[in-house]
């Protein structure tokens, strides 16, 4: 284990030693196990890098927006100078690309951002939907000498993508296409660097020829500023959307046309293109509209991909902070010794679940990219063009719900560890307040998480009403739905565990789990029919079916599928100490009975539970894994958490010194000890007072 911890600094002596001696593993072991060593080196080095140079020192103290503006673009524009992740080592290994992406998010999520977009999406736009006439402008844009955004969305129309009315129409007599804005409500909206630095921008437009005739979706690249004065060039509008709730140094914008000319090469041509006398022409693959839509946005949708390891390690990141700051905190006690706070049932109910789903996301987060990057490569090389459209297909359907899942949890889970911080939480010292902010934007980011969790939704009771889907589910490429196939055994289950060793046995607890998804698909497919037959409407009877229990039936299924993805992983796994494997199993086990607290209703209401000692059996084996893991909470957040630089929280250090650290930063804050500027008018004011 030595060469692939090397790089894995050990703490300086201080308060959470008393933790971390109590440990039963190995933190380090641990921190190669839930994430790939090379991956983890990687952000290592990244952040080694950063601590080094002086445009990186992090700071407490508030910034205008236009100076945190202006300190983002700079240190994208280090980066690029850096070359921290050359081309040729992002083709070597892609995942690499996600571990930059997600050390530079823990540092900075503008930074990450800003970045991503400038350089990553735009060029991933240009690979899956252009074609070799547009490898120069993939080269300028990986090369950092143009900036570019991707412009999907408008005002009035974001998840419905079909609703998009910004239109390019082509012209035969200059060989040009013609970009336009009818209205406001169709001005491209919230693209990512639009607002103030991109000069390209992949613009997502109705594309109509001569005759009249739309042929749906179509991608274009425009050159929207002069890159010699970064003004829009005439016929283009840009106006920068302003401070937002968080990630404000990402400048996000609008975008509008007035029958503003781009070349016909301009079109991304991979789905379908346009001769030069006008004819729309499609690949035989892509003639049906509905395919070259898809294809269109599948391409576009795959941060989705990416975004769910983010998350995860913002989850990660807020509970370093709660856990190291709860093992500091005392309060009350027994006789006069006050006691750390996560001595507490309460605050290990608060906190340690949270922690087990963290660990339980962010493999499932780091596993799905993989598969996402396996998909691109076979959809190249693979012969087997059916499997891997499949593959492709699963995918879509695991992120659609996995993305809503993991933004959710860590709502909650940020949102717990500020109050489980207290007061002191509320500072922006703490760091939990900028986290909680920057993850506001992945509720509704790569799509509503209302909407998008539908897709699962819909694509689970169309296998179920497809018999010859349903007979093929053990040969899908990710086996998402295979168990489908004993339903009707399934069904017949009932709740037999009897102690708590039974209760929290991992094969037990994705069999509970197999249930729930069978009853509720088959509750929610009844429920549509129903609907269908009173209502003769396909769209209102999905509509009417979402809460009971379309949206359930999502949530269930991508639980079971991360649960069972991360106990398929401990029993495959190979050289796992006997330590690091045992907490895992408690970690799967109260984050599977934690979420299955969640649906507790459902169980009694179908019959698979009894009395009230079922759900008894569950709570208590809930409380009674925290209480375990209680002891282990120090060395589990060090094994996920970045260096002190990154985390940049007073209550959070590694060393457990919170209060000589607040002590400092309070003190050391510019400002703290200054008069109030308006002091001679209270002054006034009060020596009037007291005159009367």
């Amino acid at each position: 284990m030595g060469d692939m911890v090397y790089f894995l600094e050990d703490f300086k002596p201080g308060p959470l030693d008393v933790y971390r001696k109590k440990a039963s593993f190995s933190w380090k072991e641990m921190a190669v196990t839930i994430e790939n060593p090379k991956m983890l080196r990687f952000k290592h080095s990244i952040w080694k890098t950063l601590s080094a140079d002086p445009l990186f020192a992090r700071s407490h103290g508030d910034m205008s927006f236009e100076e945190y503006r202006n300190i983002t673009m700079d240190r994208v524009l280090k980066l690029l100078d850096y070359n921290l992740l050359p081309e040729e080592k992002m083709f070597d290994d892609p995942n690499l690309s996600s571990a930059f992406t997600i050390a530079l998010q823990q540092y900075d999520g503008s930074l990450a951002a800003k970045r991503s977009i400038l350089i990553d999406f735009f060029t991933n736009a240009i690979r899956g939907l252009g074609t070799a006439r547009h490898y120069d402008v993939l080269e300028a844009a990986a090369a950092g000498k143009i900036f570019g955004c991707v412009a999907i969305t408008e005002v009035s129309h974001g998840s419905n993508t079909r609703g998009l009315r910004t239109t390019a129409t082509y012209d035969s007599t200059s060989q040009n296409f013609i970009l336009n804005t009818p209205d406001f409500l169709a001005a491209k909206c919230w693209p990512g660097n639009l607002g103030q630095t991109a000069t390209q921008a992949c613009v997502c437009a109705k594309l109509y020829t001569e005759d009249g005739e739309c042929h749906g979706l179509a991608n274009l690249l425009v050159p929207i500023r002069d890159p010699k004065t970064m003004l829009p060039f005439p016929g283009v509008i840009i106006s920068d959307l302003g401070p937002k709730i968080g990630l404000n140094g990402l400048d996000n914008g609008l975008l509008m046309f007035e029958n503003y000319s781009v070349s016909r090469e301009s079109l991304l041509n991979k789905t379908g293109d346009v001769t030069p006398d006008g004819k729309f022409v499609s690949p035989k693959k892509f003639q049906d509209p509905t395919k070259r839509f898809g294809a269109s946005l599948g391409n576009l949708s795959a941060a989705r991909a990416g975004l769910i390891p983010m998350i995860a390690q913002l989850m990660c990141d807020a509970l370093t902070i709660a856990v190291r700051y709860s093992c500091i905190r005392r309060q009350f006690g027994h006789d006069s010794e006050e006691l750390p706070v996560i001595e507490y049932q309460t605050q290990q109910y608060r906190l340690i679940p949270h922690l087990a789903a963290a660990y339980v996301v962010k493999y499932f987060g780091h596993s799905i990219f993989e598969r996402y990057v396996d998909f691109l490569f076979k959809s190249f090389s693979e012969p087997d063009k059916d499997t891997v459209k499949m593959m492709g297909t699963e995918i879509h359907i695991l992120s659609s719900a996995a993305k809503p899942l993991a933004s959710w949890l860590a709502r909650d889970a940020v949102q717990e560890a500020r109050e489980c911080c207290g007061g002191h939480g509320y500072l922006k010292l703490s760091g939990i307040g900028t986290l909680r902010n920057d993850n506001d934007a992945n509720l509704t980011h790569e799509g509503d998480n209302h909407v998008l969790i539908q897709q699962t939704s819909n694509w689970l009771l169309n296998i179920w009403t497809n018999k010859s889907a349903k007979s093929s589910l053990g040969q899908t490429p990710l086996n998402a739905l295979s168990f489908l196939k004993e339903h009707d055994n399934i069904s017949r289950m009932k709740f037999t565990a009897k102690t708590i060793t039974d209760a929290t046995n991992p094969e037990l607890i994705l069999r509970k789990y197999k249930w729930l998804v069978c009853k509720i698909l088959e509750s929610t497919h009844r429920k549509y029919n129903s609907l269908l037959h009173e209502t003769k409407n396909s769209f209102t009877s999905k509509n009417e079916s979402q809460i009971y229990y379309a949206k359930t039936l999502s949530i269930v299924f991508i639980e079971h599928y991360i649960l069972e993805h991360f106990w398929l992983k401990l029993c495959n796994a190979s050289g796992l100490s006997m330590d690091i494997r045992r907490i895992l199993v408690k970690i799967f086990s109260l984050y599977g009975l934690w979420s299955l607290e969640k649906h507790l209703t459902i169980f009694y209401q179908w019959g698979y539970m009894n009395g009230p000692e079922d759900a008894d059996l569950i709570h208590a084996s809930v409380l009674h894994l925290c209480k375990e893991l209680k002891e282990e909470a120090v060395a589990l957040v060090d094994a996920i958490a970045p260096p002190d630089f990154v985390l940049n929280s007073v209550l959070g250090t590694s060393d457990g010194e919170v209060y000589k650290h607040l002590q400092n930063a309070l003190l050391q804050t510019p400002g703290v000890f200054d008069r109030y500027k308006n002091w001679a008018s209270i002054s006034k004011r009060l020596s009037t007072a007291s005159k009367l």
